[in-house]
């Protein structure tokens, strides 16, 4: 082979190898730029995270700091791409390997902590709590059992104010039947009186009795129609009762609905014994017509005998008028005037007692908190005005909470509301009480919670009386000397009902006083824990101090009891007004702060431009004219408290 040849063959390896090692450098640039591309988005998403970690690293501090609640306060969406763009920036200005251009960040959804009927709120609630904050007072199965007897007690309270308001009315029908029974002893010495002006042979003035006697028998129609209205109001009433106790039934314990049970059949004995004094009654009205009529025509022959002698004249000296014989027949017809009579005693007999129990009950009424409040205790004047807060700010549907779940927020809001024992110095003070009655003052608010505890003591109270036969015959004692012996045994039985009523809510007053003086009251008492007499109770009633309850180491504080008061609340409702109290607050340090402007929740898209590295024209690029070739990428990343 001569030299130019081999020279030749040489050159053609040399532009083969050269192809070969273009092809391997490509498919080597290739494999980079592929690497360093997924190695771009990786970044991308990176950054995206770690701005998105910045950006909800801006919670307000204030809303954390009282309540432990997150929220990302940004009043426009605008706000919040630009924050997010400001903290993705650093990232993007690392060219090295990772060049990109951004073209725009924006927020794809948001979604505020007022949102979703408060689930937001329910959850940062639920996920702080669950650390060991939540003391545990409640399980599912202790938060049912509260609640089932805190409906027990309310029952027994709804069903004991009835049945007291229906004693009432059986005391009005004894006062009809004693007014009836003081018309018919008028009647009797009407009687007598007009007897012996017969006797006297004084048709005059017996006829001037007469009328009076008269008079009497006609109020007995009207007072016989008045007693069948209000027996048959008060049947009616009762028939509501039995009603209303068949609707509450479920949610009473065994022995409760055994003890009403025996009650209602203490009313209905008294409606049936009245029925048969109904009957007697109801003879009356005709029975007095009656007697009106022979009064009447006793009347004119008295006239006539009267006449007659005056106009009689002897036919001779020794003729004298036998009056006697002229009065007998008269005398006659009128002895045979029977007396009208119901053959029973009726009527209350201790008017004074029967005063004071009716006082007990007005008590509440007429000043409700100057009665619960202890002496010394001040009632806030704090104001609120719900109607610009999420509650009625924003439109809710009730969705409801699990009871376990709605024991623990009731946990979070004894740690982080004020009560009435607890006011924090703050204008507003009742937080926990608003939660629960959502009025508009202070005063509003702890008037209705009180009103609430009131019941739940009281039917708590009669709960133990009912369980304790020496307060159940101490109390049918007072109610036999009340009544009397009128002949009704049943009106005994159902005053002394009353009277455990009275008395249930006589030491439930003593138990609120004791609440808000801080102590403590056990939900269900014993005898060693009882404090009221039925004689420090009358003496309360006439106006004199109620006997003192003892705080008990082992009950429940004020705080508990509002606790256990927000088990039954809607849970929704709870919620925005958590958020109504907590809008408030905070408000006063920042203005026009709203809890809509926090977010929970925001969806992020940021898009951007990425550049090629192993595929830039590099030195090429300034002959050519042409720039770098890009390509579009986009990270998406949601985030959450």
């Amino acid at each position: 082979m001569s030299g130019v040849q081999r020279l030749r063959w040489r050159g053609q390896i040399s532009v083969f190898l050269s192809l070969i090692l273009i092809c391997v450098c490509g498919l080597l640039c290739g494999l980079l730029e592929s690497a360093r591309t997924a190695g771009a988005r990786c970044y991308l998403q990176m950054a995206a995270h770690s701005a998105m970690d910045s950006l909800f690293s801006q919670y307000h501090r204030g809303l954390w700091e009282q309540y432990r609640i997150f929220g990302l306060e940004h009043i426009e969406e605008e706000d919040a791409a630009e924050e997010f763009e400001r903290f993705l920036q650093p990232y993007l200005e690392q060219k090295d390997w990772y060049p990109f251009a951004q073209d725009g960040c924006y927020v794809t959804a948001r979604q505020v902590l007022t949102d979703d009927n408060g689930e937001h709120l329910e959850k940062e609630i639920m996920d702080y709590m669950k650390y060991g904050i939540w003391t545990k007072e409640w399980t599912g199965d202790s938060a049912g059992d509260a609640l089932k007897t805190l409906t027990e007690a309310g029952q027994v309270s709804d069903l004991t104010r009835s049945m007291e308001i229906q004693t009432k009315e059986a005391w009005k029908l004894e006062k009809t039947l004693e007014d009836l029974g003081r018309c018919l002893n008028a009647q009797r010495e009407l009687r007598d009186q007009a007897a012996g002006a017969l006797a006297s042979e004084d048709g005059y003035g017996f006829c001037r009795e007469g009328d009076r006697l008269i008079r009497e028998l006609e109020k007995i129609p009207g007072l016989v129609e008045k007693y069948e209205k209000q027996a048959d109001a008060f049947g009616k009433e009762l028939e509501a009762i039995k009603s209303s106790y068949g609707e509450k039934a479920p949610d009473l314990s065994d022995a409760m609905r055994e003890a009403f049970q025996k009650e209602l059949a203490e009313y209905e004995a008294y409606t049936d014994k009245d029925g048969e004094r109904r009957r007697q009654i109801a003879g009356l009205q005709e029975q007095a017509g009656d007697r009106i009529g022979l009064v009447e025509a006793v009347q004119q022959e008295a006239e006539e005998v009267e006449e007659y002698i005056a106009s009689w004249e002897p036919e001779d000296e020794e003729d004298e008028l036998d009056t006697a014989a002229l009065w007998a027949p008269v005398q006659s017809h009128f002895a045979g005037y029977q007396l009208l009579t119901i053959p029973f005693e009726a009527g209350v007999k201790d008017k004074e007692k029967e005063g004071l129990l009716k006082r007990l009950r007005g008590m509440a009424e007429q000043g409700f908190l100057s009665l619960m409040i202890p002496v010394g205790k001040e009632v806030s004047g704090g104001t609120l005005n719900p109607a610009g807060y999420p509650s009625h700010r924003i439109a809710y549907t009730e969705t409801g909470l699990g009871l376990l779940e709605k024991a623990i927020t009731a946990e979070y809001c004894q740690v982080f509301f004020n009560h009435f024992c607890d006011t924090g110095g703050k204008e507003t003070a009742y937080e926990m009480e608003y939660l629960l009655a959502g009025q508009d003052t202070d005063r509003e608010n702890l008037a209705q919670t009180l009103e609430m505890l009131l019941a739940v003591r009281e039917g708590m109270n009669l709960i133990h009386i009912l369980g304790d036969s020496e307060k159940r015959e101490q109390a049918r004692t007072l109610a036999a000397s009340v009544v009397g012996a009128t002949g009704v045994l049943p009106l005994v039985t159902i005053t002394a009902f009353l009277i455990m009523g009275v008395w249930a809510f006589g030491e439930a007053v003593a138990d609120i006083r004791t609440l808000l003086n801080g102590g403590r009251i056990p939900l269900l008492k014993s005898r060693e824990d009882w404090c009221l007499s039925l004689e420090g109770l009358l003496r309360f009633a006439a106006g004199e101090e109620l006997e003192g309850t003892k705080s008990q180491p082992s009950g429940l504080d004020y705080k508990q009891y509002l606790t256990l008061f927000l088990l039954p609340c809607p849970g929704t409702q709870l919620l925005y007004r958590m958020m109504d109290v907590m809008e408030m607050n905070l408000s006063r340090k920042q203005a026009g702060f709203m809890l809509s402007d926090l977010a929970y929740r925001v969806d992020m898209r940021a898009e951007l431009c990425g550049k090629h590295v192993y595929f830039s024209l590099g030195l090429l690029k300034s002959l050519t004219g042409g720039g770098d070739v890009t390509y579009p990428m986009a990270a998406e990343v949601s985030r959450a408290y």
